[in-house]
């Protein structure tokens, strides 16, 4: 499960980075945090993908990521 934790978490960094870049780019300064979260995000995004026992395809990643929402959903319910 913690590989999910970390595809998902990653892929959520890797997103965000866009916007943060966009942000930096339209203001005229470097966009380091967009970086920043680019490489950290894609670190874990990558590390996930080395370390689940089968892999992940394409298809396995919607389902990681409902196995995250549904284990937050219930660490609030409690």
């Amino acid at each position: 499960m913690t590989t999910d934790f970390l595809l998902v978490l990653g892929a959520v960094l890797v997103l965000l980075a866009v916007p943060n870049a966009i942000k930096a780019f339209s203001e005229a300064r470097p966009p380091r945090l967009a970086i920043g979260m680019l490489l950290i995000g894609g670190a874990m995004f990558v590390s996930a993908l080395i370390l689940h026992p089968e892999g992940y395809s394409f298809a396995d990643i919607p389902d990681a990521l409902m196995r995250v929402l549904m284990r937050i959903l219930r660490f609030f319910e409690e």
